[in-house]
């Protein structure tokens, strides 16, 4: 099978993984590491990180034990694949979605079940929930709001897919602060819904690895015995604990980037050749009459790096660009021009 790959040119603005374009602050980080030098780096974590699984679901309004933390959100979708996924068991996904969830679920010997989105790259709900009420099914799972596309599905709707299915369904909600749509509220009436996060977007921490799982209690216990123990090291379990209460901070950046994801787009919209879809996440998706590599690497040319989807499926035009400072969106939109014009 092929592994995760990433083309990784150096350039000067760099849109391609949908990283937060602000840094931790540096009071922050400083506090962060005031408190690791103080710590016994001679010793392990706590076996239960108790304090950071407090402070995590004091967010949600939940306890400690719907929280599960992990060294970013990907160990933790593997983990649930671990949990509930054998050889032959059914997993259902949408398609295009992240790539991980079908080769973990290869690895793991699954018979993968793709539902495509709709034309418009919404989701395909009735489709969805008829594959997800089969016998075989141990595991769906859903980005929302979805990468690459941007689009997102109504927790109406991702209710009726858990009560379709007897197995879990996993909401991968990386992207939730650019869209603000969460099932979260739903775990009372649908235990067998699993919900993930990460630092890595919003919370501009993708470099510490850090991501977190919010399920039933009875749900987390299972995933939590094949969890690999202390998974998280104490640097990253104090700027969790840290991070998570920036709440302020969190959706100053966020509305930021909402902002500017809209000017983009309209920009977008208006330029020839090319048709951007509306997005929830911090990217958007974007279509073009020219040759997508054509356009990618006139880009890189120019210093602006964003991401090639064309290998999607649907996507056979498909970039995606991460929403960055507005230089930086500037940069990519002036470039593109450019590259259009040549």
């Amino acid at each position: 099978m092929s592994g995760y790959t990433l083309v990784q040119p150096d350039c000067p603005v760099k849109l391609n993984q949908n990283e937060c374009p602000f840094d931790v602050p540096e009071e922050l980080k400083r506090e962060i590491v005031d408190e690791a030098l103080a710590s016994n780096w001679g010793r392990y974590p706590g076996f239960v990180p108790l304090e950071t699984k407090t402070a995590i679901g004091q967010r949600h309004g939940l306890g400690p034990e719907h929280i599960l933390i992990g060294n970013g959100s990907n160990e933790l979708i593997q983990s649930v694949f671990n949990t509930s996924v054998s050889q032959g068991d059914r997993v259902v996904l949408p398609a295009p979605t992240f790539t991980l969830y079908a080769l973990v679920g290869r690895i793991a010997g699954a018979e993968i079940r793709t539902v495509h989105l709709n034309r418009d790259l919404s989701f395909d709900v009735d489709r969805l929930e008829e594959e997800s009420a089969h016998q075989d099914v141990r595991l769906v799972v859903l980005c929302s709001p979805n990468n690459p596309t941007g689009s997102m599905i109504a927790p109406e709707d991702t209710a009726r897919i858990a009560e379709a299915t007897r197995g879990l369904v996993v909401v991968d909600e990386a992207y939730f602060e650019f869209g603000g749509v969460s099932c979260i509220d739903l775990l009372d009436r649908h235990p067998n819904l699993v919900i993930t996060r990460t630092f890595s977007k919003a919370l501009g921490a993708a470099g510490l690895r850090l991501g977190y799982l919010v399920a039933d209690p009875a749900v987390a216990r299972e995933i939590e015995k094949v969890k690999l123990p202390y998974n998280v090291n104490i640097i990253s379990l104090i700027a969790a604990r840290k991070l998570i209460a920036q709440e302020a901070l969190i959706e100053e950046r966020a509305a930021l980037i909402r902002s500017e994801r809209q000017r983009v787009f309209e920009t977008l919209w208006d330029l020839p050749g090319i048709l951007p879809y509306p997005s929830h996440a911090n990217f958007v998706l974007f279509e073009a009459e020219r040759p997508v590599s054509e356009i990618f690497h006139g880009l890189i040319e120019r210093g602006v790096l964003i991401r090639d989807v064309s290998r999607y499926p649907m996507l056979e035009r498909g970039m995606r660009v991460t929403i960055g400072l507005p230089e930086e969106n500037d940069a990519f939109l002036d470039a593109l021009q450019k590259v259009l014009a040549a």
